[in-house]
């Protein structure tokens, strides 16, 4: 992969600008506290089931052209099974612009896992929502859906940027306490990337609360005036949380 690629299984832990409703403009004031620990408790729940559940991924990643057209496209579908604080992923098929390549993706998911376990150090982005986290970001309450006023958008960002922070905005159900569309960018993003937007989507019910349902990436990176856009979209499904 090189500096401008994600790959796909990555696109699993992030949420750009997500919006499923049209909503009227409110001024912008600090979220309840009430509802900020509401969403803690959320964000605690989404985390077990980040590390303790399983489930199904499909998904492409595209380089486009100059224009906008897809020069080469990957496609994956994978189970991804809990293996601590990142899933192992169980590559099903892989092809690289139609071409069959599952058995070097599988070697190629094998080496990646085990390296990730021998580096301690790594930095991981958590939800902003969590108790511990949110201490880090600034919140507001930017939009209600003028429709449902128990869906409001609540933008964060962080108080110091770092590899780890990031920052965006989530339509929330304030009602249930829980997340319906988030969306954000890297507070600092990877060498030779210029951006990288994610979009995500809570569509899947599990006694935990609702779990991630589709999610879709875009940026641009490269050397000099080799630059790409990239584009990639994956749908989970299929989750099965561990006793």
């Amino acid at each position: 992969m090189t500096a401008v690629q994600v790959p796909l299984h990555g696109l699993i832990v992030f949420a750009a600008m997500a919006s499923l409703a049209v909503p009227r403009t409110a001024r912008a004031d600090a979220p309840a506290p009430e509802l900020m620990a509401r969403l803690a408790d959320f964000a605690a729940r989404f985390e077990t089931l980040r590390t303790r559940a399983s489930y199904r991924l499909k998904g492409q990643y595209e380089t486009l052209d100059g224009s906008g057209r897809a020069d080469s496209v990957k496609a994956m579908e994978a189970r991804l099974d809990p293996d601590g604080d990142m899933p192992m992923l169980d590559v099903i098929s892989y092809t690289e612009d139609g071409q069959d390549k599952t058995a070097e993706a599988q070697a190629d998911a094998r080496e990646r896992a085990a390296k990730r376990k021998k580096d301690t150090n790594r930095k991981h982005v958590r939800m902003p929502l969590l108790a511990d986290e949110q201490p880090r970001y600034v919140f507001d309450q930017v939009q209600v859906d003028a429709a449902d006023p128990s869906r409001v958008r609540i933008s964060f960002k962080p108080r110091e940027r770092d590899s780890d922070t990031i920052e965006g905005s989530a339509w929330v159900d304030a009602r249930a306490g829980t997340l319906i569309s988030a969306g954000f960018k890297l507070s600092k993003t990877p060498t030779f990337v210029d951006y990288v937007h994610f979009t995500v989507e809570f569509g899947v019910p599990t006694r935990l609360g609702p779990a991630v349902s589709t999610v879709s990436v875009d940026g641009q990176g490269g050397l000099l005036f080799f630059r790409k856009r990239f584009h990639g979209s994956a749908t989970l499904w299929d989750y099965r949380l561990e006793p």
